[in-house]
């Protein structure tokens, strides 16, 4: 297998979260292979705007076309317009990356309904709007690759975490049910799990750093580019055969008691 089974030249390619520091690696190295990148916060925050916006730029510095989009991904009227959009800007979708991650957590019996309900519509229903819209023109072509990024929280849980881990769990149930449904019509559907990374918001303090640091085997927190190369290998046909898994990119993490 050469090169040319890793690059992404001339393919259209939109990532999803940019506030997510892996959404941003993800559309760069996507760029970087070769791949037009649109890309769009999964929440019209200043701040994730902004992100947006500066990885439109570093895309356009790699010599790719690209755009930044902002939209909340809990709307299926703005879900489908960003995919109408990439289509018309970029040409007909290929790659969709889907790095949402609204980052939370809180006791359950503090969580109220609407609190509950906003995390489970950032983190998974806008994963399933998504991919829903994307499926159109990847259906159409019968071609398709969609990558969910997850948290190892989809896999174990966390004290405090329930509305979380609900969210990241429904996502990768959610990827190996549409692998089977699509499997057939040339869409691939995979998951990167992600370790604990530098620049995640739930990182929040030095003490809570220094605990994870510990605890990790490789006693370092993962740099979001080697989560990324990881997204470049499941868009490219390298992975052509290979749909409904997830690769877990954790240090070890998963495999400790």
């Amino acid at each position: 297998m050469g090169v040319e089974a890793f690059s992404l030249r001339d393919k259209v390619a939109l990532v999803i979260g940019m506030a997510n520091p892996l959404g941003q690696a993800a559309a760069l190295a996507l760029a970087e292979a070769g791949a037009q990148v649109a890309v769009a916060t999964a929440l019209p925050t200043p701040r994730e705007e902004a992100a947006a916006h500066a990885c439109a730029q570093a895309i356009r510095a790699l010599g790719c076309h690209t755009f930044a989009h902002t939209l909340d991904t809990t709307s299926e009227q703005a879900v489908a317009a960003l995919i109408e959009r990439t289509g018309a800007t970029l040409g007909s979708l290929e790659i969709l990356v889907n790095a949402h991650d609204l980052p939370f957590a809180k006791p359950l019996l503090e969580i109220t309904p609407a609190e509950w309900q906003r995390v489970l519509e950032v983190n998974l229903t806008g994963v399933y709007l998504a991919c829903r819209a994307a499926s159109t023109p990847m259906l159409t072509r019968g071609k398709g690759r969609i990558i969910n990024v997850v948290s190892l929280l989809a896999e174990r849980g966390m004290a405090h975490g329930s509305a979380y881990c609900a969210a990241q769990a429904g996502v990768l149930n959610l990827t190996r049910a549409l692998a089977l449904e699509w499997a057939r019509a040339g869409i691939t559907v995979n998951a990167i799990g992600a370790g604990w990374t530098e620049g995640m918001d739930l990182i929040g303090n030095d003490s809570l750093y220094q605990q994870l640091v510990r605890y990790l085997p490789s006693k370092r927190l993962a740099q979001p580019r080697e989560i990324s190369d990881a997204v470049v290998y499941l868009a490219a046909d390298a992975s052509a055969f290979l749909t409904g898994q997830v690769i877990w990119v954790d240090g070890g993490v998963l495999s400790r008691l």
